[in-house]
């Protein structure tokens, strides 16, 4: 074939010409080879041997790895030595431990990241967001890809490993390590397993593991399964998305805020902060009893010291805002939720928004109540007093979601720009809101075109800090 082909025979025709012609030998034997002289023949064997060594040996010299170039000689030699098929077996079992060997040397983790700078997409309160950036130092985020198995899990295990070395401990103590598998294609036996004993080490130093990014019905949630990670006493929750996880992690971290802002002033009424410490029901959580809290650590835990730290400053830096004065405790809706919403986005006080409470209406949403839908008009802004809204967005490049707390706007950029809604909203709890619809908006510029103004200033700002938030998450899933 290889004579045929480089005498110019490489058509479909001179293809077929070659299979009768071999088929023919075949059928007539060995018979025909007595017409052709030795030297002949000889001569053949030695040009094609010759040239299967120049391609194999030197025309390969400076394009293969070492590894693999030395993975061609032992073949040769073998060929040469005993025989072609134990070459091709010999050839094989090289190319095996070649894969193995090149692929234990790529680290099956993408990226890490602290829960510092990626946080979940959940739109909060301005004292929680600055609370978390602070306390998501205790979160790392780790990306794992490619398919696991015993010569890349080791690295992982390690890393995993040194994160609660004392040393490294003592420097930065994690509290929650979240695991992304969204893309991770495979492992094997030797791999799970390792995750079960990651898992048994870290809940000696109390870090609580999560998994995101995993179909349980798919063929790792399966390999998981039947080394028991997702067993009642291993406590590792799962989630469809990292969102979910992050958002998981911050909810545990707001528990202690506000136990310890209950700590230092007993609240004269509930607020509907209270709404965020809960799981969401649409995010799925493996059956039995529920991970430990940071609630439940230690008071005397290096971790929780940190975060009522934390918790301390925070609540100092807001004082005014949480203290409610006697001012504020008489005032109606919607004027605190206003003062509340634009804290930190504007420097005017209660005498200025006073006159644009007339503008917004009170609304009531039930749950599973459709606000709008993607593409549809805007009719109104929305500022939510309590309940959660649930911005869906169906985008070409996949889903995505975000989850709109008690004391944070809706709708901004789409209304005061005047163009199509980009998500489909609706209430994910019952839901108190205040709108402002497009005639009131109409109105309020023309007869207090000052708090018009200092409105569009606002909404940019909601719309870069949301902006920021977004690109973080993106680039974080990108990686």
């Amino acid at each position: 074939s290889l004579l045929f082909i480089a005498s110019g025979g490489s058509s479909r025709l001179a293809g077929l010409m070659l299979a009768a012609a071999t088929a023919g030998i075949m059928v007539i034997g060995p018979v025909i080879t007595g017409y052709i002289p030795i030297m002949v023949v000889g001569a053949l064997i030695f040009l094609l041997g010759i040239e299967l060594l120049q391609e194999a040996l030197v025309d390969t010299w400076g394009k293969l790895t070492r590894l693999e170039y030395l993975t061609v000689v032992i073949i040769v030699v073998t060929m040469g030595a005993w025989d072609f098929v134990v070459g091709i077996f010999v050839g094989i079992i090289l190319a095996c431990v070649n894969f193995v060997v090149q692929t234990s040397r790529k680290s099956a983790i993408r990226a890490k990241f602290s829960g510092e700078i990626s946080g979940s997409t959940v739109r909060r309160p301005p004292i929680q967001q600055q609370f978390l950036r602070e306390a998501g130092q205790q979160t790392l985020i780790i990306k794992l890809g490619g398919y696991l198995f015993f010569g890349t899990i080791v690295n992982v295990e390690n890393t995993m490993r040194g994160l609660i070395e004392e040393e490294a401990f003592d420097r930065r103590p994690i509290r929650f390590i979240i695991l992304d598998f969204s893309r991770v294609y495979g492992l094997d036996f030797s791999a799970a397993e390792a995750f079960t004993r990651i898992n048994r080490v870290l809940r000696k130093r109390n870090v609580q593991i999560a998994i995101s990014g995993l179909d349980v019905e798919g063929d790792v949630g399966k390999s998981l399964q039947n080394v028991g990670l997702f067993e009642t006493e291993s406590s590792v929750p799962i989630f469809e998305d990292l969102n979910s996880a992050l958002e998981f992690c911050e909810n545990n971290y707001l528990k202690v805020f506000y136990s310890h802002q209950e700590a230092l002033s007993t609240p004269t009424e509930p607020t509907a902060n209270s709404e965020l410490l809960q799981i969401p029901a649409s995010v799925p959580v493996p059956p039995g009893p529920k991970p430990p809290t940071l609630a439940d650590n230690v008071v005397s835990s290096p971790r929780r010291q940190y975060l009522q730290r934390v918790a301390t400053s925070t609540i100092q830096s807001h004082e005014t805002a949480m203290m409610a004065s006697p001012a504020w405790s008489a005032m109606r809706q919607p004027l605190p939720l206003l003062l509340q919403t634009f804290q930190g986005l504007s420097i005017e006080n209660e005498d200025f928004w006073f006159p644009a409470c007339a503008y917004f209406s009170r609304e009531s949403y039930p749950a599973g109540t459709v606000l709008y839908h993607e593409g549809d008009h805007p009719r109104a802004f929305y500022l939510l007093e309590s309940g959660m809204l649930r911005a869906g967005y169906d985008l070409p490049q996949g889903r995505y979601f975000e989850l709109i707390v008690a004391g944070r706007p809706c709708g901004e950029l789409p209304f005061f720009s005047d163009t199509r809604r980009t998500a489909t909203v609706k209430a994910e709890r019952d839901c108190v809101a205040w709108c402002l619809t497009g005639v009131q908006w109409k109105a309020l510029q023309d007869k207090e075109p000052r708090i018009a103004r200092e409105l569009l200033t606002v909404s940019l700002k909601l719309t870069t800090e949301r902006m920021d938030s977004i690109t973080s998450y993106v680039l974080t899933m990108a990686a």
